[in-house]
This record gives structure tokens, C-alpha cells and sequence, in this order.
């Protein structure tokens, strides 16, 4: 397993788990078009993709 220990690393995922001692609260972002995502911070936090993007 891979493990993105530097700033500025990165992680694609459909799914993407996480677990983190602090979350700031999601802001809602544009995405592109009429598509929102959101966003927010993890704080001390680990992340693990469950469901990879199929190509």
C-alpha cells in the first residue's frame, strides 16, 4: 500500500473514507456548470479510497 505523507499529496476516489480527530464544517463549493461539491478540512486524519474511479 501507498502511503502520501507529503504536503501536497493527493487522492482520487468514487468513495474516499476517512477518519480524523477534527473536521472545520463543509463549505459548499462549485464543481463546474450547476455541480456543487463540498469541502472542508481534516485535522490528524487518515483516508483510504473504498471505491476506486473506473477509467
Amino acid at each position: 500500500m501507498t502511503i502520501l505523507t507529503r504536503e501536497g499529496d493527493g487522492i482520487i476516489g468514487k468513495r474516499v473514507v476517512y477518519i480524523a480527530r477534527k473536521v472545520s464544517g463543509p463549505r459548499l463549493v462549485m464543481k463546474g456548470g450547476r455541480h456543487r461539491g463540498l469541502e472542508g478540512t481534516l485535522y490528524d486524519a487518515e483516508a483510504y479510497i473504498d471505491i476506486a474511479v473506473q477509467k
